[in-house]
């Protein structure tokens, strides 16, 4: 038999250490139900939820909550995994009211390789997509207000990237 050394933690600086879980404003594995309103640039869903004890009319509209494989539009049952300092991170439950631009993904991989984060929106909604994240990132990490062309579309919507992530099974 081998034995794994035990794992070296570093009384200096805490490599090693398992980070403890902020359990502010949602303890680990809340389950809530938001809206969600917008993507992100990485594809992720973005919703926002009052906070218990927060005031009605809050400027920001509520705490911000990402999660991944959702639509603009769509009502969600999301179970919160990780809290930051202005917003929290949550994994996809159920989704309770779909968005009417929500399809089935071709990819078996969908969800798990890490690309086509878009598979399961309209090709026809991806490139609206597309084009407002560009418009946006020029405005915001830029200053740059610029009108961004509608992107024009391949007229395969599968099978024409140009780039890969290859998966390996071990064993």
């Amino acid at each position: 038999n081998f034995l794994l050394p035990a794992p070296s933690v570093c009384s200096v600086c805490s490599v090693g250490q398992r980070k403890k879980f902020n359990d502010h404003p949602f303890p680990y594995r809340t389950e809530i139900e938001l809206e969600i309103a917008t993507l992100t640039n990485l594809g992720v869903g973005l919703g926002r939820v009052p906070l218990p004890g927060a005031q009605p009319a809050q400027p920001s509209g509520g705490w911000v909550v990402m999660v991944p494989f959702t639509l603009p539009g769509e009502k969600v049952r999301v179970r919160v995994y990780r809290n930051h300092k202005n917003y929290s991170e949550a994994d996809l439950v159920a989704v309770l009211t779909p968005s009417p631009h929500r399809i089935d993904p071709k990819c078996p991989l969908f969800g798990q390789c890490g690309g086509c984060q878009y598979q399961h929106l309209t090709y026809a909604e991806q490139l609206k997509w597309k084009r407002q994240q560009v418009e946006e990132l020029l405005k915001f990490m830029a200053g740059v207000g610029l009108a961004v062309n509608p992107v024009i579309g391949s007229p395969r919507e599968f099978g024409y990237r140009s780039k890969i992530t290859p998966h390996f099974h071990g064993g």
